[in-house]
C-alpha cells in the first residue's frame, strides 16, 4: 500500500471553496449534505471569528473569490436567524465594540490621536 502525502489545511480549503462554486454554478446545492455544510461553515466562521478578535485581517474579497454584496448579506441574515440574533442585537454589539471590525478599529485609533 502507498502511503500518501498529508494534504495541507490550505489545500483542503480550497478544494472545499472548489467544490462549493462548482455546485452553486452548475444549480447542485445539495453536493454537500446539510449536516456536512453545517459543520464546515461553523468550523471556518468560528476560524474567521477568532482571527478578527486577535486582530488579524479578515478579507473575503482575497483573489478570485469576491463575495459579492448581495450573497454577503444573505449570508448575514441567515447566521444571525440561525443564531437567534436580531438585527439590533447586532447592531447594539457594534455600537459597544470594535472587535472583528478593521474599519471601526481604525477609526477609533485615528480619533484617539
Amino acid at each position: 500500500m502507498l502511503k500518501s502525502e498529508p494534504v495541507s489545511a490550505d489545500d483542503l480549503a480550497f478544494d472545499l471553496a472548489v467544490l462549493c462554486e462548482k455546485s452553486v454554478e452548475a444549480n447542485d446545492l445539495s453536493a454537500i449534505s446539510e449536516a456536512a455544510l453545517s459543520g464546515a461553515v461553523t468550523a471556518l466562521l468560528r476560524l474567521l471569528a477568532a482571527r478578527a478578535q486577535n486582530g488579524m485581517t479578515v478579507d473575503l474579497g482575497l483573489g478570485n473569490s469576491r463575495l459579492s454584496a448581495t450573497d454577503a448579506v444573505i449570508a448575514c441574515t441567515a447566521l444571525l436567524e440561525s443564531a437567534s440574533i436580531e438585527v439590533f442585537e447586532l447592531a447594539a454589539w457594534q455600537a459597544m465594540t470594535s472587535t472583528g471590525s478593521a474599519k471601526r478599529t481604525r477609526a477609533s485609533q485615528t480619533m484617539e490621536r
